[in-house]
C-alpha cells in the first residue's frame, strides 16, 4: 500500500492492483481539521447534554500576519490567488436548519478569540461537508474567515472599482498584489464552537481556539499555515494506512479522538 496526495487530499492505492483502497478529501486545514474539529464538538455537546439538536456550529479560520499595517491590515502567507477566491466565490451555510448559498463578504461581524478583536465574515471554502451533515440538527451553523479589524472594509473599497463576472478573481488578485507584501512571519488562528440548549433547556456552549506560529519541526522551520495545512494530511493518511477506513471518507467520517490525538496533529495543534 502507499499513499498519494491529490488535490489537497490523500489517496490509499494498493501497490499490487494499483487500485484506491479509501481516499480523504480536503484534510488539510480549512477545509479539514477545522471540520473534524467541529464536528467532533458537536457530537460532545450532544452526548455531554443529551440532545439531538443545537442552535449554532462555527467555524472560524485565519492565515494571519503577526502584525498587521493601514490601510490593508493583511499580508500574503499564502496564494494571493486563493485569497480572491475566497472572497468573490459563494459561500456554503445552513440557515433555520436549511442548507443555503450566500455571497462571500456579505456577513461581516466582530470576535475576540484568547483577548485579541478580529472581524469574521463568510467566504467560500472550508466548510467542506459541514452543512450537508449537520442540516437539520443545528440552526445557523457555517464557515467564517478570520481578518483584523479595517481588512474586509479595503477589499470592499477595491471590489466596488471590479465588475463582476469573468475575470473578477484576476482582478482582484492583481489590485491586491500591488499593495499587499509577501509575509514570512505568519499565525494561524483557528476556533470551532457549538451552541445550543441542554435536555432541561439551559443554554450551553462549548469552544476551542488554537493560536499557531511558526514552528521549526525537526530543526526546520516551517510557517504557520505550512505546520497546520500539512499535520491534517499527514494525520488522515495515517488513518486510511490504518486500515481503519474504506472508500470515500469526508471530515465528518474521521473519528475526531484518533485524529486530535495522533502524533501530527497533536504536534502541531497544542
Amino acid at each position: 500500500m502507499y499513499i498519494k496526495r491529490k488535490y489537497g487530499g490523500s489517496l490509499l492505492i494498493d501497490r499490487k492492483y494499483s487500485v484506491v483502497i479509501a481516499g480523504a478529501g480536503g484534510v488539510g486545514r480549512a477545509p479539514g481539521f477545522v471540520d473534524v474539529l467541529a464536528h467532533g464538538l458537536f457530537e460532545k455537546f450532544c452526548k455531554k447534554f443529551q440532545v439531538e439538536k443545537v442552535e449554532s456550529g462555527c467555524m472560524k479560520v485565519g492565515a494571519l500576519t503577526q502584525n498587521a499595517f493601514p490601510p490593508y491590515f493583511y499580508g500574503f502567507t499564502w496564494s494571493p490567488v486563493g485569497v480572491a477566491t475566497l472572497y468573490l466565490k459563494p459561500a456554503k451555510v445552513i440557515r433555520d436548519y436549511r442548507t443555503v448559498i450566500r455571497a462571500s463578504l456579505s456577513e461581516r461581524s466582530r470576535i475576540m478569540i484568547d483577548g485579541v478583536d478580529y472581524e469574521e465574515d463568510l467566504t467560500s471554502g472550508g466548510a467542506a461537508d459541514f452543512p450537508e451533515v449537520l442540516a437539520g440538527k443545528t440552526r445557523d451553523p457555517d464557515y467564517k474567515t478570520l481578518r483584523y479589524p479595517g481588512h474586509y472594509e479595503w477589499i470592499e473599497s477595491l471590489l466596488k472599482g471590479i465588475p463582476r463576472g469573468a475575470g473578477e478573481v484576476k482582478k482582484l488578485q492583481k489590485e491586491m498584489e500591488e499593495m499587499i507584501p509577501m509575509v514570512e512571519e505568519d499565525l494561524v488562528v483557528i476556533y470551532a464552537s457549538v451552541i445550543g440548549k441542554d435536555a432541561n433547556g439551559r443554554l450551553r456552549s462549548m469552544e476551542k481556539s488554537y493560536r499557531i506560529p511558526p514552528l521549526e519541526i525537526n530543526g526546520k522551520r516551517l510557517r504557520a499555515i505550512q505546520a497546520t495545512t500539512t499535520a491534517g494530511l499527514v494525520e488522515s493518511a495515517r488513518l486510511l494506512l490504518s486500515g481503519k477506513y474504506k472508500g470515500c471518507i469526508q471530515q465528518s467520517n474521521i473519528d475526531y479522538d484518533d485524529f486530535m490525538n495522533g502524533p501530527f496533529v497533536s504536534a502541531i495543534y497544542r
